[in-house]
């Protein structure tokens, strides 16, 4: 509730522009919107100082080269102190309901408890530049309604990855902007030196007519260049400047959120990987012991025959080679499920901690966004 319209008032060629400040009337408006969310706040104290805002901001007349806005900034004053007396007279203590106890009847809460209860459950938000939060709520409980859908999309810190570059193009697309037009009027600001150099002196050679006007003509001309000069070195130190180390800033943060998104990816794509290798692995090691036992039976079959005359030491020394085949598969097969069981549970593990990465990350990009809006959105008086 303590942002106030500002204006910028900017003298080139003569003619006189003055920007409004829709960013700071808007966060006005939302919280306005926020603050009548509560019905106690629902009252004429408010309510009237609310229209007698709207009404001022439409009378401001934008077509000299100030604007008046005392007008507005006492009646957001008025506001304030409606709003803060409305909290204060909440907070007083009723008396105790404890004397009107009916017998088998509980007694109706006070509107202080009431107005209490629904503080608890909503707060109210300050829309304001520099606020920021202490409590240090839970990240989760932070997320707006995008954010949320974001985090339920596979791709979703992609599209909130894409959405933070795109505020990056934005800026340097309008750095070039203003640069190229700082820099138009530097070298117009130059040529008109050159020129009234060289005409003054043409006007001072004697009997010359009119040279009291061309020299005031002159002084106007320089007065302006000085102001040009002041002006535009006033746009670079406070826009240009701060808004290009902001958005170095934002670049550094969100490459370097990038990159350690990629290397969870990476490591959850590997673990994928290492699952799907024991998972074969796996399988190659009880074809093996399928294949051995059949090789056993088989063997054991033909023991037991009559018809078969072989050595039976040599028989004997076949089967035990096939048992130990048999158990050396079995061997294999138990360390391949235990492998696999080990990678499955690490591959749980870093999907869980990819998930909640996910939505700390999402988080940040969603920060540096709102550090971005609020430097865009920021409107310094130029004197």
């Amino acid at each position: 509730m303590s942002t106030k319209p500002r204006y910028i008032t900017i003298w080139i060629d003569g003619e006189s522009m003055c920007v409004s400040v829709h960013a700071a009337l808007e966060m006005v408006s939302e919280s306005m919107r926020d603050l009548f969310k509560h019905p106690q706040f629902k009252t004429n104290q408010v309510i009237l100082p609310s229209l007698q805002l709207v009404q001022s901001v439409k009378d401001l007349k934008f077509d000299s080269a100030t604007v008046e806005t005392s007008r507005v900034h006492n009646i957001i004053d008025q506001l304030e102190s409606a709003v803060l007396n409305t909290i204060i007279n909440s907070h007083v203590l009723q008396p105790s309901p404890a004397r009107h106890f009916t017998l088998g009847r509980r007694p109706k809460p006070s509107s202080t408890e009431v107005y209490t209860t629904c503080q608890r459950t909503a707060t109210l938000q300050r829309r304001h530049s520099t606020y920021q939060d202490i409590e240090g709520n839970d990240e989760h409980n932070q997320l707006m309604d995008l954010d949320r859908i974001l985090s339920d999309r596979i791709d979703g810190l992609e599209i909130a990855f894409e959405r933070t570059k795109a505020w990056s193009t934005y800026s340097k697309d309008l750095l070039s902007y203003i640069r190229s037009r700082l820099q138009l009027e530097q070298d117009h600001a130059r040529r008109v030196t050159a020129l009234v150099e060289a005409c003054r002196r043409d006007i001072a050679k004697p009997f010359m007519p009119l040279r009291d006007v061309f020299e005031s003509s002159f002084d106007s001309d320089i007065d302006l260049v000085a102001r040009t000069k002041e002006t535009t070195d006033h746009l670079k130190a406070r826009v240009v400047e701060a808004l290009d180390a902001r958005r170095k800033e934002h670049d550094i943060q969100r490459g370097a959120l990038k990159l350690e998104w990629t290397k969870l990816t990476k490591s959850l794509h590997d673990s994928e990987d290492m699952v799907e290798k024991c998972r074969v692995t796996l399988k190659l090691r009880e074809e093996s012991l399928r294949k051995a036992r059949e090789n056993a039976l088989r063997s054991e079959s033909i023991n037991i025959s009559p018809s078969m005359s072989t050595d039976p030491m040599k028989r004997r020394r076949e089967m035990e080679k096939k048992k130990r085949i048999e158990e050396e598969a079995v061997i294999k097969k138990v360390e391949a499920e235990k492998h696999l069981a080990v990678c499955s549970a690490e591959l749980r593990r870093k999907r869980k901690e990819l998930e909640c990465a996910k939505i700390s990350k999402l988080f940040e990009p969603s920060k540096i966004n709102e550090e971005f809006e609020s430097l865009c959105l920021l409107w310094i008086r130029v004197n």
